[in-house]
């Protein structure tokens, strides 16, 4: 015979083994994403947002981190769309070079600099809404060798 009391005994037992219900927890989209480039001697962070507006200034944060040596930069920075060419290769389309403020960091050191780009081309023409390659150039000189080092990021543009 049965009692009420087993029966729930038993019942929470099998509840107890069920499948749980998975909570997913969903964060904020982050208001600046941090692109690292690992250098020979040192590190270059370009701070970005996730998004930016086309008609308004588009701030791009740059630092810059040296463990020996020294690294220079950013001594080129070129906006560049990329896609497809006529013959299914992928191609990359200079759009705007940026005016850029050099900082020259030593080991144990750190700077930051930034560039600044208002969604026109050379041409003083509005880029269309698109994501663009940020290409920044730097001098990496670790006390034995110099070399040209690149970091790039990527830039969503949206109306």
């Amino acid at each position: 015979m049965w009692r009420p009391v087993s029966a729930l005994a038993i019942a929470l037992v099998v509840a107890a083994c069920g499948p749980r219900p998975v909570t997913v927890e969903r964060t904020a989209t982050p208001t600046v994403i941090i692109v690292p480039t690992e250098l020979p001697n040192g590190r270059v962070e370009i701070a970005i947002q996730p998004t930016y507006v086309l008609g308004e200034p588009t701030r791009i944060d740059v630092t810059i981190i040296a463990t020996q040596g020294a690294v220079t930069g950013p001594l080129e920075a070129r906006v560049s769309a990329s896609g497809i060419n006529e013959a299914g290769s992928p191609a990359e389309e200079l759009v705007r070079r940026l005016d850029t403020n050099a900082a020259t960091v030593t080991a144990g050191g750190r700077a930051t600099t930034s560039l600044t780009w208002d969604g026109d081309d050379e041409f003083g023409v509005r880029v269309p809404a698109d994501a663009y390659v940020l290409l920044l150039e730097f001098e990496s000189n670790d006390g034995e060798s110099t070399r040209t080092v690149r970091a790039t990021a990527t830039l969503q543009m949206n109306d």
